[in-house]
């Protein structure tokens, strides 16, 4: 409402020639995006890559609306290899952790490509249907861990190597727990039943990182969502104070250079030495089930959509009746014919069965058969889904376990670094000295006529001029007990 005011207010002054053209001054930073709460709404997204042994940003990348997650994506690659050449490193050592939404077949093949290894939690859960999952999920979990804050078990199955639509081959890791109460939303997995699933990917070797090592990745030594948590606080890098797209990325990277500091000048300060703690004790590797054959493939028995949305309440697949001359039968009696079988996927197949329009129009239980709100114009429609059902037992057999030694990790301590260096400086005395008499009185330059006010459309030198019309002060700041490291510095 108010930017509707705004805009009449505008369009009834005077044009003047010598301004630049009226415009939305946040058009240039920000589009309209979907944030998983409201559509259209106008955002703005950033892409950061965080080096987690330090704590110390290594780059921010925005863009306006939902942005490019895959150009963003190939920005940080970049900025992480050319990391790892600086310390003469080879991708192969570096372990990229992100975040779900860059679990697809796209993101994978352009970290594959780095030659970096990855962890992510996937964007799908159709893998759930492949039946080297549906084999696995149907024996014993790999391994049972507790979370951290509640005693929930939640169980992990490693689910071998997969080739995911195209991409390169990656691990697959599923975790699933109960499933909570009715009515109680579910905020990340997909619901099965009364289970949770969720689905990993990573490209870490299985004789080398365990499911449960992989998952302490994911959630506790590679998170960095208590990072992004610590920054909103300390700094607000999110907050608007530009209405040009650099300006406020650059007011972002300003934010984390001012963040990289503070954690270097306070390492300096103190000589912290590093951390370093047994993050996994040495363990067997559980039995895993490998498929010594490629099994004859053989699919399910045919399972009928069932009605949701707006056919919630009308006439369902179990209303109609298969005929031995593979048709439907309807309710009213009139027939579907196969339209056809199609392959969704590797593992899924799915029937599409028709009615004739004309028998559509004249069934007197028309209004119970189609979707309230219907046209009309298109005549009943029946699906039916089956899968690839999962190899035999007698086609697998058991890994012989190996033994695995400790993995030990070395880290700094940022928050406390950080919360030290902020600790000190708050009790500093700090003096401000002018080393130029500034006389008691001086006046603005006078105001502008209301219509160039009113347009927000100064040029640059006039805003230049009106915010520098005192003169650059000329100061002497003194702060008391500086370390003698840091004066160096």
């Amino acid at each position: 409402m108010d930017a509707t005011r705004q805009a009449a207010r505008q369009r009834a002054l005077p044009c003047d020639p010598t301004l630049p053209a009226p415009r939305r001054r946040l058009d240039a930073a920000c589009a309209p995006g979907y944030t998983g709460r409201k559509r259209r709404e106008v955002v703005r997204t950033r892409t950061v890559a965080l080096q987690m042994h330090t704590r110390q940003w290594v780059g921010t990348y925005a863009g306006r609306g939902n942005g490019d997650y895959q150009g963003e994506l190939a920005s940080a690659l970049r900025t992480i290899t050319t990391y790892l050449g600086l310390f003469t490193l080879t991708p192969e050592v570096a372990l990229v952790r992100l975040d779900g939404q860059y679990g697809d077949t796209v993101a994978i093949t352009q970290l594959t490509e780095a030659g970096v290894h990855l962890v992510t939690r996937a964007r799908g859960y159709r893998v759930l249907e492949h039946p080297q999952i549906q084999y696995v999920l149907a024996h014993p979990p790999t391994a049972r861990v507790s979370r951290v804050n509640s005693d929930e078990v939640v169980e992990l199955f490693e689910g071998g190597w997969l080739q995911l639509d195209g991409a390169v081959g990656t691990r697959v890791i599923v975790a699933r727990h109960r499933a909570p109460e009715p009515g109680k939303r579910i905020s990340v997995g997909k619901c099965i039943g009364e289970w949770v699933y969720k689905v990993f990917i990573t490209t870490l070797p299985i004789d080398g990182f365990l499911v449960e090592d992989v998952l302490d990745l994911y959630h506790r030594q590679g998170a960095f969502e208590a990072v992004l948590t610590d920054e909103d606080i300390e700094e607000d890098p999110d907050r608007w104070c530009s209405y040009t797209e650099c300006g406020q990325e650059l007011w972002q990277i300003t934010c984390q250079w001012v963040w990289n500091l503070r954690l270097s000048l306070e390492q300096a300060m103190q000589q912290a030495a590093l951390r370093e703690i047994e993050w996994a004790s040495p363990k067997k590797t559980p039995p895993v089930l490998l498929t010594i054959e490629k099994p004859v493939e053989e699919y399910g028995p045919w399972e009928w959509a069932a009605a949701f949305g707006r056919a919630t309440g009308h006439f369902g697949a179990d209303a109609f009746t298969l005929q031995e001359d593979g048709k439907l039968r309807c309710p009213a009696g009139a027939s579907l014919w196969l339209s056809e079988v199609r392959q969704e996927n590797a593992f899924t197949q799915r029937a599409v069965y028709l009615a004739y329009q004309i028998d559509c129009q004249r069934c007197s239980l028309r209004e119970q058969c189609l979707a309230k709100g219907a046209k009309g114009d298109r005549a009943r429609r029946i699906s039916a889904v089956r899968r690839l059902l999962p190899p035999p037992a007698s086609a697998a057999c058991e890994q012989e376990p190996l033994l695995l030694g400790p993995i030990r990790w070395v880290d700094v301590a940022g928050r406390a670094l950080r919360r030290t260096w902020t600790t000190h400086w708050q009790s500093q005395h700090a003096e401000i000295i002018p080393l130029v008499e500034c006389p008691k009185r001086v006046s603005p330059p006078p105001h502008p006529p209301r219509a160039v006010r009113s347009h927000y459309r100064w040029s640059w030198p006039n805003r230049l001029a009106r915010n520098a019309w005192w003169g650059p002060p000329q100061l002497c700041v003194t702060v008391a007990g500086v370390p003698a490291v840091l004066a160096i510095k």
